[in-house]
């Protein structure tokens, strides 16, 4: 199971994961990809989804309150959001990613604007550029879905800086260091 939680909107890569995700079932054909969100293009994406023949794959949640949303991060395998530039806009830093990160979870991160302040490639995740081509995109969710101990140490290493780095405790160290 991947999960996507976003505003569904510009720049949050539906459409390239929508596109790509044909070749992913080729070799993870029991996927299930679950969204949660809602926003301007949601008609867009749903429609987007059908003409690719892909309602069988997508379970979509809508908006979920975000005590809820805990339960999900624990029941995904991996967590994608192909997030990317779009019209001078870019992802900030990415709560999204810091509660896949509390959760232990795998993700693959579009790169944009703070991402890979929350995601560091290959050690908390996968930071790919869904510029450079559909085939690295969908190889590395491939990778992370079928290498279960390579997506474990990533989502290990994810919790681990997290509770390192992301407290707030620990925060006030360092701002305290800089006052």
């Amino acid at each position: 199971m991947i999960l996507t939680i976003a505003r569904m909107d510009e720049g949050k890569g539906y459409p390239h994961l929508i596109r790509i995700l044909s070749k992913v079932l080729e070799k993870v054909p029991n996927l299930v990809w679950f969204i949660i969100g809602d926003g301007p293009k949601r008609e867009l994406i749903l429609k987007d989804i059908q003409k690719n023949f892909l309602q069988n794959v997508v379970r979509y949640i809508g908006m979920t309150p975000h005590a809820e949303l805990k339960q999900f991060y624990y029941l995904a395998d991996l967590f994608v959001l192909l997030t990317h530039p779009d019209e001078g806009r870019e992802e900030g830093l990415g709560l999204v990613f810091l509660e896949a990160a509390a959760a232990g979870l795998p993700v693959i991160a579009g790169r944009s604007g703070g991402v890979e302040e929350a995601v560091l490639n290959g050690q908390t995740g996968i930071v790919v550029d869904i510029y450079h081509g559909d085939k690295i995109v969908a190889d590395s969710i491939i990778e992370l879905l079928k290498n279960e101990d390579f997506a474990k140490t990533l989502g290990m290493n994810a919790r681990i800086r997290l509770e390192a780095d992301f407290k707030w405790k620990n925060q006030l160290k360092v701002i305290g260091r800089w006052i």
